[in-house]
């Protein structure tokens, strides 16, 4: 009997295995690139020893994608799938050759399958899995150096922690990691004294030359954001929040049974394997902890600690074996343990699944509920590829930030020169270091050969606060701006706008203009009115340097008839004080629209601004939902 559901369980090992690579693969190929895959496509494509935002490993394994097949999702993606896939076998067989039974070394690559952060292991091309499998790499090369000694085994630590240095920064845990195990255990402080352990040490510091040197030739770029710049170094109460989104990803009976398994470890000796346990804890995962708290906490993060977590999985098959055993509420937690992992893959499926449905219907409400820069990438490079086909072949792109001009210069497969405007994104993400070796930045592009460029501006790249100061900024940055169009793929969440461009050079515009900038006040979202009530909408509205012709109610897409009046609005004169709208201080406006010419029920409401000239571009503001009763 015992023999039958072993071989049941490693069946399921392998079924699991092979559907969730399967799926991974679709997601993979559906889900349009995040903006640093992107960005990290571009490195791929100008190879080099390292960058100004991470170590060389993730491009070079975009490059070796993309090489086999092609400049697609897929071909960026496919190198990390595999890494990905292989992360549940590798600590399969660390957990045979520790000792462990086969049938508990197969629910140790169920439990990394089937936890949320191993469901989607691979499926974006990031330096997450790879970090996370050489991490584990290094975990299982240590444990059989120290127990054979063997040159063999020091060599491919060191080839492992290397690796692990040119993909991330975060590398560097590992060494405090193995410091704490030669400080607590028995194998480690014996590994001192071995010349083995100091071959590994040699060849990691090897990975550590072009890092350095490429450091050295840029003013420590990549170290002083990583270190500095990102990261604010004071207590954020925010950072708390970090122990509870581990337990939801972990979900709660695999945290509980992990803690169990580190207070049993705590408890018996320094030797074998569970010497590691101790280290990874201190090393790694409460380090993790502690950098939530006082350091950046404003990106993804939730990722960080899962590298920690693999050596005191060895222990947990022995705990769900004590609950097994157990009576009362610890058997009922041992029988919930399965489907509670299995429900959290599912969750996780489902979410990754609605992910990848980024360019569907469904994109509205994946955007509100996940991750709206996912969103929007396609319609942007729709509109480029449209406005550029009416334009000179020699027209180059420009972009806002680092994120637009990846998400374009991968769309457009690198065919157009490209170039990115000076914005704090790109420092707030390290980039704009890069940009400048790649001559791709504002300083590039004033000392490249050009005449006709197409502009494309993401509205949520910047504050709405700062939009006016920056638009105004390209009055002097360029010779001549003309507004073309704007792409709207979910209002007020993700806009685009495209613009016209020449260089400085062919003479300043007198008549530069500006885009409209507006805001409804009244009627606030769900308003209700009654089909006898006259319904007032009320803002402000501004364009430099003609100002507005008129402002018109849009209701359910269509233009409705409306009296227009203005008003002054002073308030808006204190918050822009650089705007020249020859109307300030009178921006204010109100719309008066019959009611009764609209059925009861819900209906959607925006209004669109019109500024005086030629060549101005209509914009819609505010688009929301109100009621209208009998």
């Amino acid at each position: 009997m015992s023999a039958a559901r072993d071989i049941a369980i490693n069946r399921a090992v392998w079924l699991v295995w092979a559907g969730l690579l399967v799926f991974r693969a679709v997601v993979a190929s559906e889900l349009p690139l995040l903006g640093d895959e992107a960005f990290y496509w571009q490195e791929s494509r100008a190879l080099a020893l390292s960058y100004s935002d991470v170590p060389p490993m993730t491009a070079w394994l975009i490059a070796l994608g993309t090489a086999l097949a092609g400049d697609t999702l897929l071909g960026v993606r496919w190198p990390f799938l595999l890494i990905g896939a292989a992360l549940p076998l590798l600590m399969r067989d660390w957990a045979c050759r520790s000792g462990l039974a086969a049938a508990d070394a197969d629910r140790l690559a169920l439990i990394v399958m089937l936890m949320p952060l191993g469901t989607i292991a691979g499926i974006l091309a990031l330096p997450d899995a790879p970090l996370t499998l050489l991490m584990l790499s290094a975990f299982v090369a240590l444990d059989r150096a120290a127990d054979r000694g063997r040159w063999r085994d020091w060599f491919l630590l060191g080839v492992v922690l290397a690796a692990a240095l040119l993909t991330h920064w975060r590398a560097a845990l590992l060494f405090s990691t193995g410091l704490i195990w030669i400080a607590y255990s028995r194998r480690g402080a014996e590994s001192v004294r071995r010349p083995g352990l100091w071959l590994a040490l040699a060849i990691a510091m090897l990975a550590l030359v072009p890092l350095l040197q490429f450091n050295q030739a840029h003013d420590w770029a990549a170290l002083r954001f990583q270190l500095l710049e990102r990261n604010p170094w004071v207590f954020q109460w925010s950072g708390l929040a970090i122990v509870p989104e581990q337990v939801l990803l972990l979900t709660p009976l695999l945290a509980a049974s992990i803690v169990a398994a580190g207070t049993a470890v705590w408890r018996r000796s320094r030797g074998g394997v569970h010497d590691l346990v101790v280290p990874a804890v201190l090393g790694i995962l409460l380090v993790y902890f502690a950098l939530g708290v006082f350091a950046d906490n404003e990106r993804m993060r939730v990722h960080w600690p899962l590298p920690g977590y693999f050596p005191l999985l060895l222990a947990v098959p022995a705990v769900l074996g004590d609950w097994r055993a157990a009576l009362g509420w610890r058997r009922w937690l041992a029988r919930l343990y399965w489907p509670m992992l299995a429900a959290a893959c599912l969750i996780t499926m489902a979410v990754a699944g609605m992910l990848s449905m980024a360019n569907t219907p469904a994109r509205h409400w994946n955007a509100r509920l996940f991750d709206s820069s996912l969103i929007g990438w396609p319609e942007a490079a729709a509109g480029t590829r449209k406005l550029l086909a009416e334009r000179p072949a020699s027209t180059i792109v420009i972009a806002d930030n680092f994120l637009l001009a990846a998400e374009l210069d991968f769309a457009l497969a690198g065919a157009r020169p490209l170039f990115v405007l000076d914005h704090p994104r790109n420092l707030k993400h390290g980039r704009q270091q890069q940009l400048a070796i790649w001559r791709r930045d504002q300083a590039g592009l004033r000392a490249a050969n050009w005449s006709l460029g197409l502009l494309v501006v993401e509205l949520a790249a910047t504050e709405r606060a700062d939009q006016l100061q920056q638009w105004q900024a390209l009055c002097t940055q360029f010779g001549d701006v003309r507004w073309l169009a704007e792409e709207t793929v979910i209002a007020d969440e993700v806009q685009f706008l495209y613009a016209e461009v020449r260089p400085p050079q062919t003479g300043q515009s007198e008549a530069c203009t500006v885009p409209a900038l507006a805001r409804i006040d009244w009627p606030a979202a769900g308003q209700r009115f009654a089909a006898d009530q006259a319904l007032v909408i009320a803002g402000w509205a501004m364009a430099e340097p003609l100002g507005i012709a008129e402002v018109v109610a849009v209701i359910d897409g269509t233009i409705v008839p409306a009296q227009f009046e203005r008003h002054p609005a002073g308030h808006v004169r204190q918050q822009w004080p650089t705007s020249r709208d020859p109307d300030q201080p009178n921006v204010g406006f109100r719309l008066l629209v019959d009611t009764r010419q609209l059925t009861p029920g819900i209906h959607t409401i925006a209004i669109e601004v019109r500024p005086r000239g030629r060549h101005a571009l209509p914009r819609r503001f505010g688009a929301r939902q109100i009621v209208v009763t009998r």
